[in-house]
């Protein structure tokens, strides 16, 4: 019986190391069967998102003294073309059904960084703030003679809940943002995805003229406080009904900064050359927590 103890002894060892190599293949199903091995630098893909309204936007506040029959007017605007200049007026009527000229304000004249002040004073104005019936109107410039010229691209009803009194003094403030005009009630947003260095932006817009074709561009900064050029997109195109649904792509992207981008949208098809090519719709960068 003792004979049979080397045989019993090598069986087993046979076996052991059958086991080891049926184990050693099972870790090894794991690796991609090129036969490569796991890319450990591989970086995870980033998203963000990005919500576009209507561009320009701005604020302004009418006084009124009835000492001296004065109006003040202050108006400041934002999301304007670095550089562009501006008609702006206060009409009759409302954003909804345009009126003639009442006062015309002085020509807003936009910064590196898109934005605009004025002030204006004027005298005479016996009646005070009306209750209705005012409203401001920026215009896309740079001066008001040809229609794309005079196209308004911000608006705001001026709005007086105490009624014009020519006793006390009046304060009102006006918001001004979209208007009734061609391409200026755009509403949308947008998915960023980065992987392997190539960034997709899908875009959806409505509000858009049908069939117009709008220059697209990703640049640094804020809608607020607008930057530099960092790349020119594709061209968004709207369909029939004023609606652009599409995706572009951007290679050798590292990584979406956690604030500092912003996409912008211009309003180009159909303009002519004396006209601004306005900012229509812009949008924050905001990436997913």
């Amino acid at each position: 019986m003792r004979a049979l103890e080397p045989k019993a002894i090598s069986w087993a060892g046979a076996l052991g190391g059958l086991v080891l190599l049926i184990v050693l293949a099972a870790c090894g199903a794991a690796t991609p069967s090129s036969g490569a091995a796991p890319n450990k630098t591989a970086v995870a893909a980033t998203f963000a998102s990005v919500v576009f309204r209507h561009m320009p936007t701005g604020t302004a506040q009418l006084t009124w003294t009835p000492q001296d029959h004065t109006l003040t007017v202050k108006l400041s605007m934002q999301g304007l073309v670095p550089g562009t200049s501006h008609p702006a007026h206060i009409h009759k009527g409302s954003c909804q059904h345009a009126g003639p000229v009442v006062y015309p304000l002085p020509m807003l004249r936009a910064d590196e960084h898109g934005q605009a002040s004025i002030t204006a004073i004027f005298r005479g104005e016996t009646q005070g703030i009306p209750a209705s019936g005012w409203y401001i109107n920026v215009h896309n410039g740079p001066t008001a003679i040809t229609a794309d010229q005079i196209q308004s691209i911000s608006c705001g009803d001026i709005s007086n809940p105490a009624g014009a009194s020519a006793k006390n003094r009046q304060q009102v403030s006006v918001a001004l943002g979209e208007d009734v005009a061609p391409n200026q009630a755009t509403r949308g947003q947008a998915q960023l995805r980065l992987a392997e260095r190539t960034l997709t932006i899908h875009v959806s817009i409505s509000g858009l003229a049908p069939d117009s074709s709008h220059d697209f561009q990703l640049r640094a900064g804020s809608c607020s406080n607008m930057g530099q050029l960092l790349y020119n997109l594709q061209p968004l195109k709207a369909n029939a009904r004023g609606e652009a649904d599409t995706s572009v792509t951007v290679k050798g992207i590292k990584t979406i900064p956690s604030s500092g981008w912003y996409l912008v949208l211009y309003q180009t098809g159909g303009a002519s050359p004396e006209a601004n090519s306005d900012i229509i719709a812009c949008g924050d960068v905001v990436p997913a927590i």
